[in-house]
């Protein structure tokens, strides 16, 4: 294969990917703190690379600010999501469903940690204590949520996409 034609189908993945993220957060949005969009990140960023999800995490955050409109919730997507992609690829050798099912329900559980970290920036130390605080009820059904679907559904959705980069075979690394 060329590298031009490896290039073009490293974007129609990417493409996918990110259509299929946006997915998934459409379908769960009526369900408060309960989302696929970490079990999916840490699944591709497994088994496509951080430099495939990357791109995916950052267009899938574009998109949800042109869905939603630009808010200070925007900038905290534009550090999460990658930071997520950064811990799956640090952790992308695990070997059971309990280690990513951890890894899923602990970022659930620190995301709102990680959110009061920008309003530090504009209210201060109070402000981003008191935002953390308030959000803990959320940031717990957000990691028992994600830690039950990632036991669920990581085996199956794992071994899919591995057999789909296989046949693929292109080396995304």
């Amino acid at each position: 294969m060329t590298d031009n034609g490896l290039a073009v189908r490293r974007l129609v993945y990417i493409a996918v990917m990110t259509a299929v993220l946006e997915t998934a957060k459409f379908a769960l949005n009526s369900i408060a703190n309960v989302e696929l969009v970490t079990l999916l990140v840490i699944i591709f960023t497994r088994q496509f690379g951080w430099k495939m999800t990357l791109p995916t995490v950052l267009i899938f955050s574009f998109i949800e600010c042109l869905y939603w409109g630009f808010g200070t919730w925007s900038i905290v997507y534009f550090y999460m999501w990658p930071l997520l992609v950064l811990f799956a690829h640090l952790c992308r050798n695990g070997d059971s469903v309990l280690y990513y099912a951890v890894l899923s329900g602990a970022f659930g559980l620190a995301f709102g940690a990680f959110c009061s970290v920008f309003t530090i920036f504009i209210g201060g130390w109070k402000a981003a204590f008191s935002f953390w605080i308030a959000g803990i009820p959320y940031d717990l059904v957000h990691g028992i949520a994600n830690f039950i679907i990632c036991l669920v559904l990581f085996g199956p959705l794992d071994r899919a996409l591995e057999i789909m980069r296989r046949k693929s075979g292109l080396s995304f690394e």
